[in-house]
């Protein structure tokens, strides 16, 4: 498989979550180093410069891509500024791209830690969607609270919120999917709203699935926490703020399936959307639980 080929393959990736897309941006990034036999460091540096880009264009919501190729051309320019031999840097970063997804492999567990006692007194828990860390955190909480109840949002266009319910029913978990317009009239039982992110700005805003954000406003609105689990490698890079990835619009084809939109209906088909930091009780990282006002506080251990 080539560049382009796994490009496509990874923009495809459209029922994946952040962390998944960004594992898998790393297995292509270590591919591709592989296949480098460039002799200048600074004909190497531009063609890494230019294949991170191409690959965080590809998923310009999913801030693990971000991540990877701020870091990356960082690591490699101060490799070249030590006159580090280019066989040597290119081995150095597929060391730290290795270091990355073990890294991602094992904060899930830490997430899952904190999470659960940061939730150990809920009773009700709303979501949305699916997200690999939400779910990390539900399997712990359960083990604690085997009275725990889940109620899953179905996002569209792409009904994640079906991997998540049965995900969760495997567990033996007590779990209700429901469309997203109803998540007010779930709100007088709700002990909290937990939901995962795609990007999460410096500033404490974050970016995930369309239909965060009202849910978020419904939960503050009724006085409902609302927490969002992520790993720090989905806080975006410095040079990045959230605005810059903050709506994808997916295709309208997605949303209408199986239905013709007559002439004049105009389909708009949102798939990820901001939602401001006031709305948002605290993190949930494998670093620990902090306001968004904290988060530039963090440790960040893969220098991302």
């Amino acid at each position: 498989m080539d560049w382009l080929e796994r490009l496509r393959v990874l923009e495809g990736m459209t029922r994946e979550t952040a962390t998944e897309i960004g594992v898998a941006g790393a297995e292509i990034l270590e591919s591709w180093l592989g296949d480098q036999d460039h002799h200048d460091p600074r004909v190497f540096l531009a063609a890494l410069d230019e294949a991170t880009r191409q690959l965080a264009e590809r998923k310009p919501a999913t801030a693990p891509l971000h991540n990877l190729r701020y870091r990356m051309v960082q690591f490699a320019a101060e490799m070249a500024r030590e006159g580090v031999p280019l066989g040597q840097m290119r081995e150095e970063l597929r060391d730290w791209l290795r270091g990355y997804r073990a890294h991602v492999a094992e904060s899930h567990a830490r997430i899952a830690h904190h999470g659960a006692e940061a939730l150990a007194e809920c009773e009700v828990i709303l979501t949305l969607a699916y997200s690999r860390t939400v779910y990390a955190v539900l399997e712990e909480l359960f083990q604690h609270n085997p009275d725990l109840s889940v109620v899953v949002f179905d996002a569209r266009p792409y009904l994640e919120g079906r991997r998540m319910a049965e995900a969760l029913a495997q567990l033996g978990v007590a779990v209700t999917l429901t469309a997203d317009a109803a998540m007010g009239y779930y709100m007088d039982v709700a002990s909290a709203v937990l939901t995962g992110a795609e990007a999460v700005s410096l500033q404490g805003s974050f970016v995930n699935r369309v239909g965060t954000r009202p849910l978020m406003t419904c939960a503050h609105a009724h006085g409902v926490p609302s927490y969002v689990a992520a790993e720090t490698v989905k806080i975006l890079p410095p040079t990045l703020r959230a605005e810059s990835v903050s709506t994808v619009v997916g295709s309208p084809e997605d949303l209408v399936t199986g239905w013709t939109p007559p002439e004049g209906v105009e389909v708009s088909c949102i798939l990820y959307e901001p939602t401001p930091d006031r709305l948002v009780t605290a993190y949930i990282t494998e670093e620990g639980v902090v306001s968004p006002v904290r988060l530039a506080t963090l440790s960040r251990p893969l220098g991302v």
